[in-house]
Formats: structure tokens, C-alpha cells, sequence
């Protein structure tokens, strides 16, 4: 995969600790609604929130309550996926020998991303 669109190296590249960058450990398990969950985001969301703000090209906003956070992070995630995402899908996939979905979102590009790595031993996601 060529760095210049390779959704990988971006990530790894990114400086943010990879579980952060992937996504992980970012939820917790709080049953309050985000309107209620008004302390301020935690050190694994603001590390999430900005690795996908420089993705989006959008303002890192470190005011932002938990429950704000969680709420901006989804946002990100619904966005359709990017072309890095969808240049390294391509490329995972055609190795794989296999088609992959043309419409999916960010968040759900990034979970095929890490599987196909995963299963395909490329490095750990």
C-alpha cells in the first residue's frame, strides 16, 4: 500500500496511542444519556475526538462534556467513509480476492479495515 492514501500508516502515523486511534476503549458503559453525562471527556475520548477532527479536517473543541464528546465522535462515525478508507479497502479486499461495500461509513470502514488486517495477519489494528 502506497503511505500517501494508505488508511493504515495514517493511523500509525497519527501519534495517538493506536487503541485510542482505532477506536477502543473510548466507550464506557455509563446508562445516563448524554445530555446527563455532563463531566468533562476522558483522556481516551479527547485522544479519539482528535485523531478523527484532523481526519475531518473540523476544530478540536476540549470543552466538549463526556456526553457532547460521545455525541460528536457518532457523528464522525455516520460520515461516509473517506478515500483512504475506501483506496485501502480496495486493495485488502483484491488481495483477499474478494469485493467489499462500496457504501460504508467511516465507522463501519474502519471495523472492516481492522478485521481484514486482523484475519490476514498484516500487523495488529
Amino acid at each position: 500500500m502506497d503511505p500517501a492514501w494508505c488508511y493504515l500508516c495514517r493511523v500509525d502515523g497519527s501519534g495517538a496511542d493506536p487503541r485510542t486511534a482505532w477506536g477502543l476503549d473510548v466507550w464506557d458503559a455509563s446508562t445516563l444519556p448524554w445530555e446527563r453525562r455532563i463531566e468533562p471527556m476522558t483522556p481516551s475520548q479527547a485522544g479519539y475526538l482528535k485523531f478523527l477532527c484532523r481526519e475531518f479536517g473540523a476544530e478540536f473543541d476540549a470543552t466538549l462534556s463526556e456526553g457532547e464528546t460521545d455525541v460528536v465522535i457518532e457523528s464522525f462515525l455516520d460520515e461516509p467513509m473517506n478515500e483512504s478508507q475506501v483506496r485501502t479497502l480496495k486493495w485488502l479486499s483484491a488481495q483477499a480476492g474478494k469485493p467489499f461495500d462500496t457504501g460504508l461509513t467511516y465507522g463501519r470502514a474502519r471495523s472492516e479495515i481492522r478485521k481484514q488486517v486482523a484475519l490476514r495477519g498484516l500487523r495488529s489494528a
